[in-house]
């Protein structure tokens, strides 16, 4: 009925794939130097202030240090790859899904030899290339392209919604541990109120204010990210009743493309370590979740 399943893998879009997890990878690189001087160091200057008490100074001016470079220097270069990897991942869905570029409104598409680069560099470094294959459910094949659109949509964002909201749950544990180390390190220290606040909590407040931020945007793209799949879901049972053309079905999954790639660009990124243990939970849930609607809609033609 569409092209979906034949035009995911082949190796243009297998190249697009690869270009974008290579983009997210580099910005996922500068968040993880970012997650470095907040957390690993900073714990290991409240270390030395505990032996060496007079290296307080230093400590608290490494905190103020390493926040202004997060905020001037590694978060603007980070969203600025961002976008380029949620850009060929919007070319990716334009090309499988059938969608026009112009009408999403994305802006200037990313020059070829971008991708062919990112592409290249991702290959070079013997990534997991088997995991690229069937980016989206194969049973959508069954349906014409207007519906097919709509189960790629829902699965999409049902599964990075899951994603999230697993990883916001890894950050909560992170925040607990470190506030037990340092409640430990002001024990062991026999430290003094004034030098437990200079010492200890300033230089580690980079950390948690870099944990508290990554948990709310998680959940706040969680949330998004659901609204996105009611609305998809809603689509769907417009499709069951009979009420919507495939013009309206079209109109409705190009608004909800756009939804979807300002989500990818604005949302707040999950290191590559993490993200490869925790997909593989849900995508068999998701590709079993699609093939159930696909059902539906077949014996609601």
């Amino acid at each position: 009925m569409n092209n979906i399943s034949q035009e995911q893998n082949t190796q243009r879009s297998l190249d697009l794939l690869a270009a974008q997890r290579q983009l997210y990878s580099d910005a996922k690189g500068l968040q993880m130097v970012s997650v470095i001087m907040s957390v690993p160091v900073v714990i290991a200057w409240s270390i030395l202030v505990a032996l060496f008490p007079p290296l307080a100074v230093y400590a608290a001016l490494w905190g103020i240090i390493a926040t202004l470079l997060e905020l001037i220097f590694f978060s603007r270069l980070q969203k600025f790859t961002q976008e380029k990897a949620a850009k060929i991942q919007q070319i990716f869905d334009c090309e499988v899904l059938q969608f026009n570029w112009a009408s999403l409104n994305c802006g200037v598409r990313i020059e070829p030899e971008t991708i062919v680069d990112a592409s290249n560099r991702f290959k070079r470094k013997k990534r997991n290339l088997a995991k690229l294959p069937n980016w989206y459910p194969t049973s959508v094949s069954k349906l014409p392209i207007h519906q097919a659109r709509i189960i790629c949509q829902r699965s999409n964002v049902w599964w990075d919604a899951q994603l999230r909201r697993r990883y916001s749950k890894w950050i909560v544990f992170v925040l607990f541990a470190l506030t037990i180390i340092v409640l430990l390190i002001g024990l062991i220290g026999g430290l003094t109120l004034e030098k437990f606040l200079l010492a200890v909590l300033a230089p580690l407040t980079p950390a948690f204010v870099f944990g508290l931020r990554q948990y709310t945007e998680h959940n706040e793209a969680a949330v998004r990210l659901d609204r996105l799949r009611e609305n998809a879901e809603a689509l769907v049972q417009e499709i069951i009743n009979r009420r919507y053309t495939p013009q309206d079905l079209e109109r409705e999954s190009y608004s909800l493309q756009t939804q979807i790639f300002d989500n990818r660009r604005r949302s707040p990124l999950i290191m590559d370590w993490l993200y490869s243990r925790l997909r593989n939970e849900d995508e068999e849930k998701m590709n079993k979740g699609a093939e159930s609607l696909v059902q539906e809609l077949i014996q609601n033609p």
